[in-house]
């Protein structure tokens, strides 16, 4: 692990909750990482809105540059181990390594069958793209994947899966601020007396949108019959209609501030694959947050009552109201969730496993 083929390089960030920044820093302590680039062609090939078969013309074009780039890379630098990002990255960054022959590792952040029905994706998108997990995970040392659903699912789909390697996506305790809520409220120049509920994510996230939407038109309706004061904050870059009822932040540079200042943080998605980092970053911080069950898959250790709330469609408000209404509940689930992430969801917990995989390749 001298020399780390990184595919895609992104800018290394220890500070960010995101899984590839954050991998990339963890990786670059313990070897030398040979970036990987990226330039206007891959940019192409994943915009949405562009003609989807000019992008099919493009993806190809652009899979032989990158297969082109890593194997160069790879040849100049001596690399020792190719560590790709998705299941497109990981495909050409496993034949390479064919030829170099060095391990290769697929990060998987969520399986393509639920993810594609999540998204809307069509049955012959979701096949042709298993068809090409299954060449790629034939061909890597390892596949990493954020969680024991994921594994499941893959095996379900008759993956083999000797080689994958659950790896959640965790929370870096050496970049988590310890700030109360009332000194958070200060520095935003928020009323203590509010009563605020959070949800953040890009809203470019079809899932993300999704969540915002039903708390909009379903559950902050409802929560307002009985808790008239309740306000619901919205950070994340994007746009989204008719959010008049929300306070809409965009893009906030310090989201654990914003944490720190809610009375609630929720996440209330429907859709969607792998594990929630909003959910890992909210109970690292030690505040409370009703989840949908969705969050649950990703993260089995939660239970109702104990570390976090549980809401449906239907009652999710009710769950809401709880905290807002018993601040000391909300207390008792923040810091049940913080242990909870200290001890199963910490990259100073799980980065050794990490570590230990890397270094048993071949």
């Amino acid at each position: 692990m001298n020399k780390i083929l990184f595919v895609p390089y992104v800018t290394p960030n220890a500070q960010s909750s995101e899984r590839t920044p954050k991998l990339l820093h963890i990786l670059s302590q313990w070897g030398e990482i040979v970036p990987i680039t990226t330039d206007k062609l891959d940019s192409k090939v994943f915009d949405q809105k562009r003609n989807k078969f000019a992008r099919y013309g493009l993806f190809i074009l652009n899979e032989l540059k990158t297969f082109f780039n890593i194997l160069t890379n790879g040849k100049k630098n001596r690399g020792s181990l190719v560590f790709a990002e998705g299941s497109y990255y990981a495909f050409v960054g496993a034949m390479a390594s064919k030829i170099l022959q060095i391990p290769a590792v697929w990060d998987n952040h969520g399986n393509i069958r639920d993810f594609g029905a999540a998204v809307g994706k069509s049955k012959i998108f979701i096949k042709l793209n298993l068809w090409l997990e299954k060449i790629t995970a034939s061909m890597v040392s390892c596949v990493l994947v954020v969680s024991e659903k994921d594994k499941m699912a893959y095996a379900e789909m008759g993956f083999d899966t000797s080689k994958f390697i659950i790896i959640p996506t965790c929370a870096d305790f050496a970049n988590i601020p310890e700030i109360s809520k009332k000194d958070a409220r200060v520095k935003l120049g928020i009323d203590d007396n509010k009563k605020i509920i959070l949800f953040f994510g890009s809203l470019n996230y079809y899932p993300n949108k999704d969540a915002v939407r039903y708390l909009l038109d379903e559950m902050l309706p409802s929560l307002k019959k009985t808790t008239p004061e309740a306000l619901l904050y919205v950070a994340g870059s994007g746009k989204i209609e008719d959010a008049d009822e929300a306070v809409m932040l965009g893009f906030v540079p310090d989201i654990f501030l914003w944490i720190s200042a809610a009375d609630v943080c929720v996440a209330p998605l429907w859709k969607g694959v792998g594990i929630l980092t909003k959910v890992i970053d909210i109970l690292a911080m030690g505040r409370p947050v009703v989840v949908s069950q969705l969050a649950v898959d990703g993260i089995p250790e939660l239970v109702d009552g104990k570390n976090c709330l549980i809401g449906t469609r239907e009652n999710f408000h009710e769950k809401v109201e709880q905290i807002l209404d018993d601040p000391q509940l909300g207390e008792a689930l923040g810091s049940e969730g913080r242990n909870l992430i200290v001890e199963k969801y910490s990259w100073g917990a799980v980065a050794p496993q990490l570590k230990s995989c890397l270094e048993g390749l071949e």
